[in-house]
């Protein structure tokens, strides 16, 4: 049996424009997959575009951010 993971995914929905920071979902997964799958479980028009292990959404968001100045 495996051991959940902390994830954080970051998502938007139609409430919000690509300027606006996204929203966090918090949850333990078996993997980052697992992890995607819960957060439309609870939001099903969710658009996911960051997926992280880790319980804090701060660290997503600078995850995410750095990630895109990178690219």
């Amino acid at each position: 049996m495996n051991e959940l993971k902390s994830y954080m995914v970051l998502y938007r929905n139609n409430l919000l424009t690509e300027l606006d920071p996204p929203f966090g979902f918090a949850c333990s997964a078996d993997n980052l997959e697992h992890a995607e799958e819960q957060c439309l479980n609870a939001e099903p028009d969710a658009d996911i575009v960051w997926v992280i292990e880790s319980v804090s959404y701060w660290d997503a968001i600078d995850d995410y951010y750095l990630s895109e100045e990178a690219l």
